[in-house]
Parts: structure tokens; sequence; C-alpha cells
């Protein structure tokens, strides 16, 4: 049976009457026919005519509408609007004499500039220069001048023919002479091999071309079928009346022309004879032409043109209704019913009946590639041998290549099988027919039950494909053969039939190719592979591949296209792709054809699965059709169905809005039960629907949807209402879904689910430009909690303009606007301009609410945040100290927010180096946590990791650890091990590890903590970078430079990238990768670092701004570590002063600053200098942070190395170890060493700036 022939589809035939104005009425038949076979296909475009017929030909204005048609395959609304646009001007000016009453040199013009318009060329040629057998082919007819009385037309083809070729000449010409009727215009004189030949209309001999349509295509296909011929008229005839012409009407033409047109027009008889000749077939030959007046137009009657209403009249009556409903189901179906060698002829009636055809098994597209571990399973499935039938089912979304995988794996067992049975699944009827066929070939019976009888018992080795399986209503267990013999494969997009399969890997799940194996599919299919690709060529085909989501039906069309047009690079596809995704998707079908013979188009094969879906589930496409395509959470949607009836509106809701609510409240109205409880039962029988067409999946590990991005895109496209609303429904569902409370003080599951809601709103916004107001500030405090500090700066602002423009600057909504954008403005590191609105927004408070209120308060402490962003910390004490004694007085000593200000309080204290103040403040808000919210609050456990952290910084270190080890453990009992105060605790734990020297343990935590936050709040998001900041310090501290350099590297592009620059946050992760650069020994690339660093923080900062001075430290003490002590004192001296003057003498960063000093002193000579300095160094730090502190014990050990030092340059080292004062034996070298190296560790220690390792929460 593999040698059997394919049945092709039948073929669909046009033939278009000629008929002046009559012409135009066709166009109007046609029109009704595409808009109902659109209906039929549930396709959401107008279906196009080149691409429904297989040959279209018409003479006279049938003609011209057969060209465009055909061989400009117009779509025929835009036909109608040429040949509208054609007729006016042609016929708008009769000629006063000669004898022809219009000017053939108006018609050329008019046919010159139409083509010029579709094709941008005039003189495109109508026989088509390339060989494409899938193009709908076209011919228009004309008579030869010389021989009328023959009444054989000449055909002007659009396609090459062996015996009487065409006139080889431009599309015009051929147009031009069918229209040449000897009453309307001159003759045509045509260039051809055997010279000039003069033509003149078609419809003087063939007004009815439909005998010479049928002939034509018997002799194009000799061994096809045909499915419908339609034949459509101009207007009925009318009794022919020759007039003997009086002089005047000579010169007017007007009656003698309507005689001529009345008797060139008769084509009701050829009509007539058509019916008889397919009397005993129906659902082949349909005739249509418009009798309602039509036939006393005159030709060029371009003044009537609107009576074109009586062909809106004729369509409606009843028998023609019935007419185009069984015309336009037998042109869709295609049943190959009438062989052509009958055509042209009379059909007798048991020429239907055909000895029955095996369809072959289609061979493997030549381009296949990839899924190796697919073809396995299935190959292993089916072949695996035992007394057990084995059926193997293959679903997956259309087009991930779910038929070539069946091919695929039939050609490699081809051997192993002495019956193959291929089956088209789509339907019952083809089903039975085929297994009828089968069973009659094999000589086992007539039926379709006798091949499954047959298979059911025969002792030989076969194999049963159903392929596109893709209809519910077929019951596709009954075509299944019983018994234990054989086995079978189902290609199918529908989830359910997973139930009929059998045996071990017996349901195969494809989804997108692997990128590798996608990125060689498009190379082939491009017919790139005897070149290399570019760099810019490469990326520009993994950024399209990732575009395409990997599907394998959207690569192979696109690398068809590009190995057709071969003048097109993948960039310049890509661009194209991106600009006009929709056409090129739709018309992506029209080169593949070539490769595998597949010719749907990538949307066409996801159109029938959504007419099979449930009303709501199309509607829930629609909703997420405008969703990112990953992590589409059913607590979404319930979240906002409990949120949709709650009003936060601040403006009042737009035209647009009000709509989007009703029908999101509407549609989520659905999901609510009896009780007016959430009902995901119902919810999740609708994503059931979406994912049995495979339109969907689901995330069994994230417990959440996802759809495939090209699927989304077409999903865009069947939404019925419009493009704008559609938008604003998914924009109202998002903004429903957003708690307040919950971004407030999240938990680990609703922080998840705030990240997953940061990218569904990036998505909307790459949809849509501008977001209402109502819909903005909700987004701008989720991509504020997420990170996305830009997107929320831009929604903010947009918000805070609306606000100013409709309520002025000292409405409190303004106000309130104000004050989210100053956090926003801080954390982008934009403070100045945080200042600036904040002191203006502070006085608007003062005047309207007075000093004391709240609202003024609350206002006040977020400038002090700025203000310590700022540098200015005496401004920040200051007005932190006047806020808390304000809520001491207002709200009470244990009040959230007077708690809140101490805590933000005791920050300043040790910005300022005032650690004992810092502590005392610490240890009362933990006491008044503890006392008024208990041991395990949230709160509490904040203000016990704050105190700790002091702790560690004054070096009690058993006491921090002690601390923190308490609110790790009450965070993961209380809150959850990933909650976000949690993963705080944890970082922190490991950064006393850190300071206790206990790295292997830091790593191991911090290393955990990162994984969690990557999972929890996405790559880029603050609190993850930070962990990577804090992991790279680790790393740098087990000595593992490269690693901490490569996590700093990226890092740093993240910062840059988000950021900017010149950020404050930016700067310090370009410190840390500096001081990566130090511990490698890289000096000169440190320094450079560093040097712009120092540039950008004066620029952005200030020069006394603490985090310039900490630069302008670290450099100086790089240029005295690197020998350049003339660069190292001025620069040392200078931060010494300014902190001495901004700090105090006894700040921890003063009193750094001086060992610093102390140490190029030594390095210059001037150990008496270098002494005196540190010496006062050491007192200081032993009165301020004890005599055991870890600073102080590191002033001492350099102490040491200054008084060596300063031995070696005065000769006495050697009576300093004779004496005994070097101790334990080691020679003057070691010691020397030893306290080298103990000064630069300390140095190493705190001149890696890498932020704080230890965050206060």
């Amino acid at each position: 049976m593999h040698e059997t022939q394919e049945v092709l589809p039948g073929l669909n035939i046009l033939s278009i009457d000629g008929g002046a104005v009559g012409g135009l009425t066709s166009l109007v038949v046609l029109e009704e026919a595409m808009h109902r076979l659109q209906g039929l296909q549930n396709s959401d475009k107008l279906s196009i005519p080149a691409n429904q017929f297989d040959l279209i030909a018409g003479t006279g204005t049938g003609g011209i509408s057969a060209c465009m048609l055909g061989r400009l395959e117009m779509p025929i609304d835009k036909a109608i609007d040429e040949y509208r646009k054609l007729m006016k001007v042609v016929f708008a000016e009769k000629k006063l004499v000669g004898p022809t009453t219009y000017k053939k040199t108006k018609l050329q013009r008019a046919l010159r500039s139409m083509i010029r318009e579709a094709t941008g060329n005039e003189e495109e040629p109508m026989l088509r220069r390339e060989i494409d057998g899938s193009k709908c082919k076209t011919a228009v007819f004309a008579m030869a001048k010389n021989n009328l009385r023959a009444c054989l037309p000449v055909l002007f083809r659009s396609y090459r023919a062996v015996a009487n070729p065409s006139p080889d000449c431009a599309i015009w010409e051929a147009l031009q002479a069918t229209m040449a009727h000897p009453d309307l215009f001159k003759s045509i004189e045509i260039d051809s091999s055997l010279g000039q030949q003069s033509f003149v209309g078609g419809e003087l001999g063939c007004s009815n071309p439909i005998g010479h349509v049928l002939s034509e295509a018997k002799k194009l296909y000799p061994d096809r079928h045909v499915a419908c011929i339609l034949s459509i008229g101009a207007g009925h005839a009318r009794i022919i009346q020759v007039l003997d012409p009086k002089r005047l009407q000579k010169i007017t033409r007007t009656r003698d022309v309507e005689a001529a047109m009345q008797m060139a027009t008769d084509s009701e008889r050829l009509a007539n004879e058509m019916a008889i000749r397919f009397n005993n077939i129906s659902g082949v030959y349909f005739r249509f032409n418009v009798d309602q007046e039509i036939q006393s137009m005159p030709p060029g009657s371009s003044g009537r043109l609107d009576e074109v209403a009586h062909a809106r009249a004729y369509l409606r009556m009843s028998e023609v209704t019935e007419a185009m409903e069984q015309a336009v189901q037998s042109i869709s179906e295609r049943r190959a019913t009438i062989a052509t060698e009958f055509i042209d002829g009379q059909i007798p009636r048991q020429a239907k009946k055909r000895h029955p055809e095996l369809k072959r098994c289609p061979a493997l597209t030549p381009v296949y590639t990839g899924c190796v571990a697919e073809s396995n399973q299935v190959e292993s499935c089916i072949t695996s041998y035992g007394d057990n039938q084995r059926v193997c089912v293959i679903c997956g979304l259309g087009g991930v290549g779910k038929t070539q995988l069946a091919l695929n794996v039939i050609q490699r067992t081809r051997d192993k099988w002495d019956h193959i049975i291929y089956l088209d699944a789509s339907s019952s009827e083809v089903i039975e027919n085929a297994l009828r066929d089968f069973a009659i070939t094999k000589g086992v019976g007539e039926t379709y039950g006798d091949a499954l009888t047959w298979m059911e018992y025969c002792p030989k080795r076969w194999l049963l494909v159903f392929d596109n399986a893709d209809d519910r209503s077929v019951k596709l267990g009954q075509y299944i053969p019983g018994g234990h013999r054989g086995s079978i494969i189902i290609t199918t997009r529908l989830t359910e039939l997973t139930v009929q399969a059998k045996g071990p890997g017996s349901t195969c799940r494809l989804s997108g190719m692997r990128p590798e194996d996608a990125l060689a599919l498009l190379i082939k299919t491009a017919r790139l592979e005897d070149r290399a690709l570019a760099n810019g060529e490469m990326e520009a085909a993994t950024a399209l591949l990732q575009d395409f989501g990997y599907l394998a039906l959207a690569i192979v069309h696109a690398g068809a296209y590009i190995g057709r047009i071969q003048s097109i690079s993948i960039t310049q596809y890509r661009g194209l792709f991106l600009s006009s995704r929709q056409r090129i998707l739709e018309r992506s079908g029209e080169f593949q054809g070539t490769i595998d013979g597949y010719g749907k188009t990538v949307y066409t094969t996801w159109r029938m699965n959504y007419e099979l879906l449930k009303k709501e589930s199309q509607l829930m496409l629609w909703l997420i059709a405008f969703l990112h395509y990953d992590n589409i959470n059913e607590a979404f949607f319930k979240r906002a169905a409990s949120n949709m009836w709650l009003n936060e509106d601040v403006v009042p809701p737009t035209k647009i809005e009000q709509a989007a609510r009703y029908h999101v409240r509407q549609y989520l109205g659905t999901f609510i039960d009896s009780a007016g409880q959430w009902d995901g039962m119902k919810f999740k029988d609708v994503m059931a629907d979406l994912a049995s067409c495979s339109l969907i999946d689901f995330d069994h590990v994230n417990l959440a949807y996802s759809v495939h991005v090209l699927v989304q895109e077409w999903a865009s496209t069947v939404i019925t209402q419009s493009p704008g609303l559609a938008l604003e429904c998914t924009t109202t569902l998002i903004s429903m879904s957003i708690d307040f409370n919950s971004l407030a003080d999240p938990d680990a599951n609703s922080f998840s689910l705030e990240r997953q809601l940061g990218a569904h709103i990036n998505s909307i916004m790459r949809h849509k430009y501008h977001v209402e107001v109502n819909h903005a500030h909700k987004f701008a405090n989720v991509c504020f909690q997420m990170g996305q500090w830009n997107h929320a700066k831009s929604l903010e602002e947009r918000v805070l303009e609306t606000y100013r423009r409709l309520f002025g600057d000292e409405h409190l909504a303004t106000l309130g606007s104000i004050y989210n954008l100053i956090s926003i403005y801080i954390s982008l590191g934009l403070c100045e301009e945080a200042e600036k609105i904040g002191v203006k927004a502070l006085d608007t408070y003062k005047q309207l609410l007075g000093e004391e209120h709240i609202s003024t308060l609350r206002m006040m402490g977020a400038l002090s945040l700025v203000h310590a962003e700022l540098g200015q910390i005496a401004t920040t004490e200051r007005l932190q100290s006047q806020i808390l004694d304000a809520y001491k007085t207002r709200l009470g000593e244990e009040h959230p927010a007077t708690l809140k200000i101490r805590s933000y309080l005791m920050a300043t204290y040790s910005r300022l180096g005032q650690w004992i103040r810092a502590e005392q403040l610490g240890a009362q808000v933990l006491t008044s946590c503890q006392r008024a919210l208990g041991e395990d609050h949230p709160e509490t456990l904040a203000a016990m990791g704050n105190l700790a952290a002091i702790n560690l910084e004054l070096g009690r270190w058993d006491a921090a650890q002690n601390m923190q080890v308490q609110v790790l453990d009450k965070c993961k009992k209380m809150l959850g091990e990933e909650h976000p105060h949690t993963l705080h605790a944890m970082s922190n734990n490991a950064s006393i590890y850190s300071f206790c020297g206990q790295w292997v343990e830091a790593e191991k935590l911090q290393s955990h903590v990162l994984a969690v936050r990557k999972r929890v709040l996405g790559e880029e998001h603050p609190h993850t970078l930070l962990s990577m900041n804090n992991l790279a310090s680790i790393y740098s501290r087990l000595r593992e430079q490269d690693k901490a350099e490569q996590l700093l590297s990226h890092v740093l592009n993240i910062h840059e990238r988000l950021l900017g620059k010149d950020h404050p946050v930016t700067l310090t992760s370009m410190s840390n990768l500096a001081a990566a650069h130090t511990s490698l020994g890289r000096w000169r690339e440190a320094v450079e670092i560093g040097t712009e660093i120092l540039t950008a923080r004066e620029r952005v900062l200030g020069i006394e701004h603490p985090d310039t001075l900490e630069t302008m430290a670290i450099l100086g003490l790089g240029f005295s570590l690197g020998g350049a002590l003339d660069l190292a004192k001025p620069l040392q001296l200078g931060v010494m002063d300014a902190r001495k003057r901004l700090l105090g003498e006894e700040h921890p960063d003063t009193i750094k600053i001086m060992s610093d000093l102390a140490f190029t002193y030594a390095k210059l000579g001037q150990i008496t200098d270098a002494k005196s300095l540190l010496a006062t160094a050491i007192t200081v730090s032993e009165r301020s942070l004890g005599n055991q502190h870890p600073n102080t014990k590191s002033y001492r050990a350099n102490m040491t190395y200054i008084k060596i030092v300063g031995y070696l340059n005065n000769g006495r080292l050697r009576s300093l170890v004779g004496s005994g004062t070097v101790m334990f034996g080691f020679s003057a070298i070691t010691c020397v060493c030893f306290v080298l190296l103990r000064f630069v560790s300390h140095w190493l220690y705190y001149t890696f700036y890498w932020g704080r390792d230890f965050v206060l929460m």
C-alpha cells in the first residue's frame, strides 16, 4: 500500500462574465461568498480569493476582476475599490466623434496606474516569472481581430502553457485587449514572435467564458478532481434589438452601443447549457447572475453605480442564499468530486464513483531537525515487543511539529511494519472513508468496521497513524482496533486524548524546540548551511528564535521566507517581524509549502481550536493575551474578585475604565459561588479547557499557568472587543489584584505574587504607553517594592502631574504622591530632586495642617532620610530628634510610628559613629517592642536584629551572634524560611560569621540566601544584588578572588544598566570591584577605578559627603601602598581634617584615617609624626570603642610595625633582638613581615567597601 497515489484536494474554479457595470455586481456576489467563507472557517480575516481558488478566469470587465483577484492577489474589498475607481475614470467622459465611445488612452493610463500601485511596476508582465505551483492561476480572454468568425478566444495567462502559448505582454496590455469592445474602445496591437497582433474585447464571442475555462482546467490538471465551479454573471440577457442608427445617434453612440452590448452579453444561453451538463451532480456547479434591472444599465453607466444595491437584494433571495451556502461549503471542503476528464462534456451519474485510493504516508520534510529524545521515546513505545497493543499519543500546541515527529519515527521504523495505515483524523467521515477504502483494497470487506476487524486479527505487524485528531466531536476510541495487536500513533492538540495512551512512555508532550535545534532548523530552511553567519546575524537569529518561543512552525516559515527572498537577511527579517508580527504570521504559509507541503500559517493552526472553547474560556484567553506569558496565577483572579467592588479611585474613572470594569466584574462574577466565595473549581475548569487544546500549560512546580508567546500574539487578534478596551480589561484585572496590605507587610507567598505582578505590569506597559492614573499609582507601588525604580518613577510622576493639574499643589492627594516619589528618588540616588520637592511639600503641610500634624511629621521623616543620603548627618539627627519628641507627645512612647523613628535615629547615630548612643536607643526600642508587641512580633525581631548590628560594630561579636541566632530562629518559626525578614536575618547571620572569621559557614549561608532571593525576587532585585555583593566579599576573604571579581562585575553591569553610572549604588559596586582588583595585585586598575569613582562622587554627592571621603581614604591608602606617597599624604590629610570637622575626633572613620596617615608618615620616614598620630588614634579608640575592640587591637599592631620601621631606619633592630625585646625566638625579618601582614590585612578588612554587609531591618 505504500505505492498508492495520494488523493489531492479538489480544485476550485472561478469564472467571471464580461459586462460593464455588471462587473461590479459580480464582485459584490463574490464578496458575499468570501464573507460566508470567513464565518465557515472561523477566520478573523476576510478570505482572499487567490487563496481559495486554483484558477480564476474572466473576459471583458470580468477579465479585469479576474486579474485583480488572481494575478494581483487583491483582497475582495480592495478589488471592489479599485474597480470603482477604474470605471469612474474610464467611463467618465464620452467622445463626441469617432468609431468608439470612450478613449483608449484613458483606459491605458488607468490600468497602468492600478498595476503600478499593486506591484510597483506598471510594466509588470502577465506571465509570472517564478514557477510556483501553489499560486492561483489566472486567465483573461480576448478575441483576435482578424479571426472573429471562429469565436475562438485568445488566452492571456499568468502561467506557462505548452499548447497555444499566451502572448508575452504586460498585464495592462492583456486587460486592454479584453476590454477592447469595438463600440467602446479601439483595438490594441501587441508584439509577438509572429509580429504584431491586433486584439478586441473577449465579450464579442466569449461573454461567458465558462466553457473555455473548463477546457483550460482539463489541460492544466489532467489527473485531478474538481470540488467547485463558481460562475458569476453580469446580468440576464434581454431580447436582442438591433436598431438602425440615425446620424445623431452615430455621434452619441448610446443606442447602438446598448444593442451591441446586449448582443454581446447574451451569456445565459451558455449558462443554461452548463446547468444541463452538471444536472446529475449536485454541489459542484454554481451560477449566480444578478437579474434585477441591471440589464437595463448601459455600459459606462458610471453615474448609476449605486444600483449595485440590486445585487444585495438578489443575494437576500431564499433560493440564492441556499445556493450560496452550498457553494461556500463546497469551496471550503474541497472534496475531490469530479475528475477533470469529465468537466468539458456531459457528466454521467456514475462519474462520481471512483476506485478506492489509499492515502500514502507523507514524506518527512527534508529539513527535519532535533527532537531526538522525543523520537526515541515514541519509537521505543511503539516498537516494544510484547503481547499488548501500544498507543503513543503525541500532543502539543499546533505548530510544534507533532506530525513531523510522527513521520520521523515512521521513517526510522519503516522496515519493522508489514502495513502502515496513515489516516487524516480531522473528521469521522474522513476516517471512515479511509478505513473503508483500505478494506476494499485489501479485499477484506466494504466497511470501515471490516478494516478494524481485519487489524484485530491480523498476525502481521501493522502501524495505524491518526494524524491531526483535533476535533472533539470525533470519538476516536471507536476507530481504535480492539485486541492486543499492532501499534498506534495519535497526533493531537487535545490533551484529553492522552487517556488513549497505552504502554510505557506512551504520552509524548511536545513544546518549543531546544535552542540549538531551533537554530539548526532556521539555518537549514533559510538555505544558509554553506556560509558562516556573521556575529550580528547570529545574534539576530538567536533573538528571533526567542521571539518565536522556539515554535517549529514559525521557524520553518521564517526560514522559507528568507530562503526564498534571498536579498533579505535574518536581521532584516526580524525587523519586519517586530514591526508587523500579525501580517507576517498570517502570510507565513505562502513559502513554507514548498518545503514540507504544509501550507497553513502560524495563526490558522490555532483558529479551529479556538471555536471549540467554551465562551468563558475564550474570555479568559482574551484577558491573558496582554499579560506576561509566564506565571499566570489563580491568586490574581481571586484577589481581583475580592477587591472588584472597592472604590479606591482618586480621579473619576474615564469611560474606557468604566467599560473595562463592567466587563471584568461581569466575568469575575462567574467565579463567585452562591455563598459569595471564590469558586476555585470553576476557575480550574476554564483553565483546563484552554489546556486541553494545548493553548496554555500548567507548571506543577510553581503552581502557575503559562502561554506560548506566539499564542498570546494570536489571541490578541481574535478578541472581538476594540484593542483599547481589551487591553484596559487586562489592566483593570491586574490593578484590582493589587493588595496594599500585602505590599506593606508581605509574607513569603504574597511577596512571590507581587513579583509575578511586576512582570505582568511590565507586559501591560509595553502594550500600553498611557496607563490610567487610578491604575498607575498602584502599579508604581508594586514596581517600587520589586526594585523596579525607574518604572515606579515614570508611573508616580505621571500620577503627580495629573493630581497637580486636577487638584493643585496643596491637595492631600498631591502631597501623598510627593511622599511616594521621595522614596523612589532616594532609591534612584536623585536626592537633590527629592530634597527640592520634599522641602516644598513640608512647608505646604505645615501651612495646611500645622507643624505637629502626623502627616507633617511623616513628611519630615521622609525628608530626614534624604538629608542622610546627602551626607547631612547633623541635619538628619536634628530632624529625627524633633520628630521623635513630637511622636512621644502625640502618639506615646510605644506607638509603631514612634518606634520607627527611633530606629531611624539609631541608624543616624550609627552613621555618626556614636555607637554607645545608638546602642542605648536600640535597647530602648527593643524593650518597647517586646512590651507593646510581644517577643515574636516582626517589629520586635527587627529591633533585636538592629541591636545585634550595633553590637557587631562595637566588637561584641558573641553578643551580636547570640541575638542574631534568636532573630533567625524566630523568623523561621513565625514567618517561614523564605519570608523577606527571614532572609535578612540569614544574611545578617552570615555577616557575623564573616566578622568572626568563620568564612565557610558564612559562604554556605549567604549562598542559600542568594539562591532563594533569585527565585523569589528575581535576578535583578536590589536585595538579590546585595546578596551577590556579600557573597563576593566572602569569596575574597576565602582567597577565591576570581569568583569574587566575576560576581562583582555581574552586579556592576546590572547596576549600570538599571540605575546609571553615577548612582551611589553603582559607585559602591565600582568600589567593590576596585577592591577585588587590589586583592589580585592589579594596583593600576584599582587606582584607575578609584579615581573614576572619586570624580563621580565629588560631582554627584559633593566633596565632603561621607561616601566621597571614604573613596578619598581608600585611594589615599592605595597610593601609599603603591609608593605614590606624594599623592597619598595630601589626600589623607584632607580626609582627616574633613572627618574631624564633620564627624568629630572620636568617630571610627576619623580614627581609621589617622591610622592610615600614620602608615604613610612611616613610609616617608616621619616616624615621630607617625607614632604621635597613631598613639592619639589608639587612645581615642580605647575610649570610644573599648580596649578589646578589633579596631583598637589593629591600631596597636600597627604601632608595633611603625616602631620596627623606626628601629630599622636607626639601625637599632639588632640590639632590640639581642636584648630580648622580640620574644618567642622570631627573627627580626619574620617579626617585620608578621606585623606588616597584620597591618595590610586590617587595611583590606575595612577598605573593601562592600556596602553594608549587615542589613538594618
